[in-house]
């Protein structure tokens, strides 16, 4: 019995960490995408993607 209990965990961790592998995969796409695409005008800084979200929301 003690094989199965190993043999899920396992499994599930393995699953687990392709979850985050490809999170990570994914945010790390969109930062690289976002920065190729950056405008030379749009401000920078801590408020940069608060600006761009509310921009994005009133259309």
């Amino acid at each position: 019995m003690q094989s199965r209990t190993h043999t899920g965990r396992r499994a599930r961790n393995a699953a687990v960490l392709a979850l985050i592998v490809a999170a990570v995969w994914a945010g790390a796409a969109l930062t690289r995408s976002a920065a190729a695409q950056a405008d030379p005008s749009a401000p920078t800084g801590p408020l940069a993607h608060f600006s761009r979200a509310v921009e994005l929301v009133r259309g």
